[in-house]
């Protein structure tokens, strides 16, 4: 009986997020953009003192998409 019920309740789990999947189209939102598929970062660059590396412009990895 129990054993049942965590079967199905598992399943439903599943079920659930199967089609919350679906709705998106299957893809999940660019984490390095925010799916907005523009950029604009700076970070230091430790080979050369008081140096930064600059990234601006189209996201490279999702290619401006906004979706990976």
């Amino acid at each position: 009986m129990e054993l049942t019920l965590f079967f199905l309740l598992g399943l439903a789990v599943v079920i659930f997020f199967l089609f919350r999947g679906q709705r998106s189209g299957g893809v999940n939102r660019c984490t390095r953009c925010d799916g907005t598929g523009q950029v604009n970062e700076r970070w230091p660059d430790p080979k050369v003192p008081g140096g930064w590396h600059i990234l601006e412009g189209t996201c490279p990895k999702c290619k401006g998409k906004g979706r990976v």
